[in-house]
């Protein structure tokens, strides 16, 4: 196909698909002549790709172009091309500098979760991202004078890792594809963390509804047993 077809295909503009030609992102097309080439199928697959690091992932041109080369290199394993993708999608949180007043309740958090990890025996590297992002928000909340015990994390860990196995799962059974692989990854991890905090929000509610006989069904919620609101005394 043209350029102008697969511009038509993909949905993305001939100025797009042109500027990602010369970042390098797309490979170029076969030559026909001295200013046309033809584009196949495996173009529009690594379009579709682009525009999953870019608009779903939030990566910048550079990140994605460092995805697109470890996916092309055979010396990394397809753990590896998986992971340098997640590892550039966001939140990324830099460890604070040594002067920072809160440097050594960081190091000391970090080392913390880091042994957490290995106890659980989870193959992570110590670089992860995730890990400073966890840090983080532990850090802050014990700040704010929170308190959030390791084995809290402990908990959530535990909770979240059966997902995981889903999630790694359905990409294994359904995308043995390398980019649609990585394509597939990216969608999980972005599109599936809002539906995971909306589902804890709402569990939330539904717990302290539970707990003080309010919101939809609290009558049957609270059971035979709970008081009843103390219903007006008509006047005489």
């Amino acid at each position: 196909m043209r350029l102008s077809e697969l511009s038509h295909r993909s949905g993305v503009s001939v100025a797009t698909v042109k500027y990602y030609l010369r970042e390098g992102l797309l490979p170029p097309g076969t030559p026909v002549t001295a200013r046309q080439s033809e584009y196949g199928e495996e173009h529009l697959r690594r379009l579709r790709l682009i525009r999953a690091l870019l608009t779903v992932g939030g990566m910048t041109i550079s990140q994605a172009r460092d995805v697109l080369a470890v996916a092309e290199d055979p010396a990394f394993s397809r753990h590896e091309q998986l992971g340098i993708a997640q590892y550039m999608l966001p939140p990324r949180v830099e460890t604070p500098e040594e002067d920072d007043p809160q440097h050594p309740e960081w190091e000391a958090t970090h080392r913390e979760l880091r042994g957490l990890l290995a106890e659980l025996d989870w193959r992570v590297y110590d670089e992860a991202p995730a890990i400073n992002t966890l840090t983080r928000a532990v850090v802050t909340l014990r700040t704010l004078g929170y308190p959030f015990p390791l084995d809290s994390v402990r908990q959530y860990a535990e909770a979240l890792h059966p997902m995981a196995e889903v999630e790694a799962g359905l990409i294994e059974q359904d995308y043995p594809d390398l980019e649609e692989a990585i394509e597939a990854m990216v969608a999980y991890t972005m599109l599936n963390e809002p539906i995971l905090l909306a589902l804890r929000r709402l569990a939330h509610e539904d717990v302290t509804a539970r707990l003080y006989g309010r919101g939809p069904g609290s009558e049957a919620v609270a059971g035979p047993d709970a008081t009843p609101d103390a219903a007006p005394t008509p006047e005489p």
